[in-house]
């Protein structure tokens, strides 16, 4: 044989012997290795329960649910309207924009209150035509009396009595309108309000029925709110609703007046109309300010001449609001620390006056029947620029402080949009939970699962009111108090099927904000 062969002989008895030994030894082996460690597995195994359920908690706080539940309110006029003249005329007078006037009550021709007037135009003519006609008045009446007597003596015939008697009516009816014309060239507020716009000046020629002011009645006064259906149906007219103004914690008390009876086509909602009382307060001070406590005034203006820079130019002040008598001398009230262009100082707008003795002069000024200047001819101890206080109280001292206030202004004025809160009363501060997070027991109390420690705690609690879908909870047990806290997890999934101590993972945690 050659070498190959042996080689091969060789190898395959080789093969041989691992086949043998593969299949006597190493394969029982194996298989007795294998069904012991199944054995011993089977033995160390031990049952470990459940797996802890997860949930979603919420993190109890003390909260205020007015803000969320807030509405957005429109401030808007109760009433306004467009004034105007039933006469055309020229104006002589006509009131400042901004000035508050009370409305005059006239019944049955019968005047209750007078009100404030708005505006006059020039009465001359009406004067004579009033005149004109009470003279044909008073023609047309005598001749009616002779053409009586001819009528009962037979002598005239009846259209000529008719005719008399025709011309005297038209002539007391034409009286009448002339008398009415004459009343009517002077313009009263019809309802109280502030004039927001000013049409026609002073010198201007005013038409019959054009508006020559706008009047807008602001106490009282409307706020206007979009609700959805549901909502609408729930208020009823004379609901309380609170509505809270800017720069204060405490709400004034409103009623629902009326809503709208169609809803709104583009956005379907309801208009509510709230009525509510408007005050005024004086610039930015609330009432029972210490500052309110000094003599004050609203308005002042400085010793300038009539041409600056003209060394000859003659000195003015106001005459009706600034300038006094105290039958032997005229006076002003100036404060010399301010000048012209000196500003007071907004957080304590308070200024010392002085007393002035000073000389008028003969010379006047109409400012469109705002101000009349009066001419100055010897200043005093004034010096130019300072400030000249106007509407200064009658019992005012020398050397005292005045406060300088800003104008009286409205609380509420149209244009505004302010928190409206739907309601009788005022929720309460305290711990709240939607209502998913509460398993009702009755209408009164329910139970919540807290958790602690990993596990769900299940506590009783007492449903004291509600807020929309927020109820107000506390513990029903003083002794789990300490559950029913700041803190406190509260599980909000699963309510239903939870067990007390049972086993649970929170995976979210949400924090109840107002």
């Amino acid at each position: 044989m050659n070498n190959k062969t042996r080689l091969c002989i060789f190898f395959y008895r080789r093969c041989n012997s691992a086949k043998i030994i593969l299949k006597n030894i190493i394969i029982p082996i194996t298989l007795s290795c294998v069904f012991t460690l199944t054995g011993c597995g089977k033995k160390e195994i031990t049952g470990t329960g459940p797996s802890p359920r997860p949930v979603n908690v919420i993190e109890l706080s003390e909260i205020n649910p007015v803000k969320p539940l807030q509405l957005t309110g429109s401030v808007m006029s109760w009433k306004e309207q467009d004034i105007s003249f039933e006469v055309s005329g020229r104006v002589e007078w006509i009131v400042e924009m901004g000035t508050n006037l009370e409305g005059r009550w006239e019944e049955d021709g019968i005047v209750h209150v007078p009100g404030d007037v708005m505006a006059r135009i020039d009465k001359r003519h009406n004067q004579i035509r009033l005149k004109a006609v009470r003279a044909e008045k008073e023609r047309a009446q005598a001749e009616y009396v002779r053409k009586k007597q001819a009528w009962d003596k037979k002598a005239i015939s009846e259209v000529d009595f008719i005719r008399a008697t025709a011309d005297r009516d038209s002539s007391e009816a034409q009286f009448e309108q002339a008398d009415y014309d004459l009343d009517k060239c002077t313009l009263y507020a019809p309802f109280p309000g502030e004039v927001s716009e000013v049409y026609i000046e002073a010198g201007g020629y005013a038409q019959k029925g054009n508006a020559v002011l706008h009047l807008v009645m602001m106490d009282p006064i409307k706020v206007d709110i979009s609700v959805s259906a549901k909502t609408a149906e729930s208020l009823k007219l004379r609901d309380s609703v609170r509505l809270f103004l800017p720069g204060n914690d405490n709400p004034v008390i409103g009623r629902v007046y009326e809503k709208s009876t169609v809803a709104d086509p583009e956005t379907r909602t309801f208009r509510v109309s709230i009525i509510t009382r408007n005050r005024q307060q004086i610039g930015e001070l609330l009432p029972g300010d210490p500052l309110l406590m000094y003599p004050r005034i609203t308005d002042y203006l400085y010793l300038q001449q009539l041409k600056a820079g003209d060394a000859d130019s003659p000195f003015f002040v106001e005459e009706n609001r600034a300038l006094h008598s105290d039958g032997v001398n005229y006076y002003v009230w100036g404060d010399p620390d301010h000048k012209y262009g000196d500003d007071i100082d907004p957080d304590k707008p308070l200024i010392t006056l002085r007393k002035f003795t000073v000389i008028p002069g003969e010379h006047r000024m109409n400012l469109q029947g705002l101000y009349l200047m009066r001419e100055l001819d010897d200043i005093g101890k004034l010096t130019p620029g300072t400030l000249i206080a106007m509407d200064v109280p009658d019992d005012f001292k020398d050397g005292e402080q005045i406060l300088v206030a800003r104008r009286q202004q409205w609380r509420l004025r149209p244009g505004q949009l302010i928190p409206v809160l739907l309601g009788a009363t005022m929720p309460e501060t305290g711990f709240y939970l939607p209502i998913n997070s509460i398993k009702p027991v009755n209408d009164k109390t329910g139970e919540i699962f807290v958790a602690v420690d990993g596990k769900a705690k299940k506590v009783k609690v007492q449903i004291l009111s509600n807020v929309g879908e927020l109820f107000r909870i506390e513990a029903l047990d003083p002794g789990n108090a300490n559950l029913v806290t700041t803190g406190s997890r509260v599980i909000t999934d699963h309510i239903h099927f939870l067990e007390h101590d049972e086993p649970v993972r929170v995976i979210k945690t949400v924090e109840m904000n107002p």
